[in-house]
């Protein structure tokens, strides 16, 4: 019996490789809401008015993102995608009445929004171990729920004009449940900082129109071929001689 060893120089693992296991956790900028903010603001706030103003503000937060994406093979990634956004609009509007008293009347449109989506990604650098580029695009589950809240400062709410403000917030929910269709196409770039870790970039429509985050990954398990600490590897075969 005889034993043969060498000592070859061991590969670098490749970012998109079968096997591979991918986690994303990004903010998204600018999104819908955003804009829409943007947009209220500048026709909504109206100053100067001896017996009339009005004043728009936006608070939100998202969207956030979470995704976990498996290599098939090939430039092929299957996986889950997850987003959400909250904000709320906020509409002030200041007049005296005919009693030359003033009304303030506050409306509060709160949204929340999220995604439950599956993921295909098509990977365009196949060898790559710094840098992956690739194209996603998911579809799935959307849930929206609106809330609409609106009160008087200076005069008591008519009941009647109440219910109209219930009736707009059932309308609006029972809208965004007609189709509760998600979904998302993006082109996305991934970059390794060390084993293990990287960090994220995408560009399309995913809630926002571009989004930044982490990017951790797991290689391809499989390979249990002995690491020397100098980073090369050693490769034995065995020959064994048998009797005439």
């Amino acid at each position: 019996m005889a034993l043969l060893c060498t000592l070859l120089p061991e590969s670098k693992a490749q970012l998109a490789q079968k096997g591979a296991s991918f986690m994303s956790l990004g903010y998204g900028f600018p999104s819908a809401m955003q804009f829409m903010g943007r947009v209220f603001k500048f026709g909504y706030t109206i100053e100067g008015e001896e017996d009339y103003q009005s004043s728009f503000s936006y608070k939100g937060f998202g969207p956030m993102h979470l995704r976990y994406e498996y290599m098939l093979g090939g430039r092929v990634g299957l996986g889950l995608s997850a987003n959400a956004e909250f904000g709320n609009f906020k509409f002030v509007s200041s007049y005296t009445d005919v009693d030359d008293k003033l009304i303030t009347s506050t409306t509060n449109l709160g949204v929340s929004s999220w995604n439950a989506m599956a993921r295909c990604n098509i990977h365009f650098l196949k060898r790559s171990e710094k840098v992956d580029l690739y194209y996603g695009f998911s579809v799935g589950y959307s849930r929206t729920r609106i809330k609409l809240e609106e009160t008087l400062e200076g005069a008591d709410m008519d009941p009647e004009y109440q219910k109209e403000v219930d009736a707009m917030e059932d309308y609006l929910n029972d809208v965004f449940k007609l189709i509760p269709v998600a979904f998302e196409e993006v082109f996305g770039a991934r970059f390794a900082l060390a084993p293990g870790t990287g960090l994220y970039f995408e560009v399309g429509y995913s809630k926002a129109l571009a989004q930044i985050g982490f990017s951790p990954n797991w290689a391809a398990t499989g390979d249990t071929t002995a690491v020397a600490g100098n980073g090369s590897r050693h490769v034995c075969m065995k020959f064994v001689s048998q009797p005439a």
